[in-house]
């Protein structure tokens, strides 16, 4: 896949750089901004159905391998003190890297710049009454109630990542309960989440066209004014991994001493490390440890949110990061689904989801940051529960590590 994701990212950019210059030439050669508008609702077409679908397939592959990653802990009983110890350190960290991508964006308010320069050149892009347009329906009330399906199909069909993500932890726990009973079912549900990857695949071959679409109908709307913001926005969000980073290294140095810079040789070298007694918390981790990608909700949600003139009380704030930190979960090797989990997020307060396509076209120049950032973080989780465990060790030979898998948004 590592292949097929570089030869991804080069089609991508290419299309990025087309999009851009194609987007432009349009813009000068049509100087009636309702005939530049109707061009981009037909380029738009194409970016909507790319969004489609992978809404389609988000449910059902977070399903898969959420059950499947349950799968993983095997003997409950035994791995249980490992197991919560992981959980108490993947839910720490996702409250910090959610946190920090909500105060970076409060602070420089990225959205209102790129909303100042969408106004100014008559874009449609965002309603001109954009401030008006929301009606917050995020309450606690509200919250609770929406943990919990109706019926099982509701969440699936309705598209509620939160209610699948709640569904799916029940199935793999009850399964897990039943130990070799339920093997044959586990090793299913492996195989359905290796389809749904694959369809994944096919989905993806079209990133490089809707990304065409995406970037050329927001310079047609908007002009190269708007490459500034994009590049604001990337530049804050980077940041943010930065601090991330920083705050990971600092807590690494504090429980694990001078041992640290061996582990980060050891990623250096892509070299992956397992632990014999705790080889679960790692694939765990994949599912629930996604810091930098749990990140780039926050601070994406937070983007828009400001882009069309919203603020957020305190109460709507943490209510949006609960919301975060359970739909986030189980969004391992999907590419661009952070997107899909903020559009579901934006769907609660009335912005459309479409508005997410804005982000589409840089969305993907994010993903070595993000990926290596959650691979650090899981490799530093990892050997935080087994530092817990009394049981570190790094002196074996590095040739008798067992390597994981360094995909890039896999991970």
């Amino acid at each position: 896949m590592g292949k097929n994701s570089s030869h991804l990212g080069r089609n991508v950019f290419i299309a990025l750089i087309i999009g851009t210059i194609f987007g432009q030439l349009i813009r000068m050669e049509i100087n009636n901004q309702e005939n530049l508008n109707q061009i981009y609702s037909y380029l738009n077409i194409i970016s909507n159905v790319f969004l489609r679908l992978i809404k389609m397939i988000i449910a059902p592959l977070v399903f898969a391998t959420l059950v499947s990653g349950i799968a993983k802990l095997s003997d409950i009983k035994s791995l249980g003190r490992m197991f919560y110890k992981s959980m108490i350190i993947f839910l720490i960290g996702g409250i910090i890297a959610l946190s920090i991508g909500m105060i970076i964006v409060d602070y420089f308010e990225p959205g209102k710049s790129l909303s100042q320069v969408l106004l100014s050149s008559n874009s449609n892009l965002i309603p001109k009454n954009s401030n008006t347009i929301l009606s917050s329906n995020l309450s606690l009330k509200k919250f609770i109630e929406d943990l919990v399906p109706e019926s099982v199909a509701a969440g699936f069909v309705h598209n509620h990542i939160i209610q699948v993500v709640i569904f799916a932890i029940f199935f793999g726990i009850a399964g897990v309960s039943l130990g070799e009973k339920t093997e044959s079912v586990f090793n299913l549900f492996h195989k359905i989440s290796l389809l749904f990857f694959r369809i994944t695949e096919y989905i993806m071959k079209l990133a490089p066209l809707a990304v065409f679409c995406a970037v050329s109908g927001v310079i047609i709307n908007s002009g190269l004014a708007v490459i500034s913001s994009y590049l604001i926005y990337v530049l804050e969000f980077i940041l943010c991994i930065i601090i991330l980073w920083a705050l990971m290294l600092l807590l690494g140095y504090i429980i694990l001493g001078k041992r640290i810079f061996v582990l980060l040789r050891m990623l250096a070298s892509c070299i992956g490390i397992a632990f014999s007694t705790i080889g679960f918390v790692m694939p765990l981790g994949y599912s629930f440890n996604l810091v930098a990608s749990m990140l780039n909700c926050s601070f994406a949600t937070m983007f828009i949110i400001q882009l069309y003139g919203h603020t957020l009380s305190t109460t709507e704030k943490i209510i949006m990061l609960i919301t975060l930190m359970v739909t986030s979960k189980g969004i391992s090797g999907v590419p661009r689904v952070s997107l899909v989990i903020v559009a579901s997020t934006l769907a609660s307060l009335g912005i459309p989801e479409a508005a997410v396509l804005i982000l589409f076209p840089i969305d993907g120049f994010l993903d070595m940051a993000r990926s290596a950032t959650n691979i650090f973080a899981n490799a530093l989780a990892t050997t935080f529960v087994n530092k817990w465990e009394r049981n570190l060790e790094f002196k074996k030979p590095l040739n008798e590590i067992n390597s994981i898998s360094l995909d890039s948004d896999v991970i």
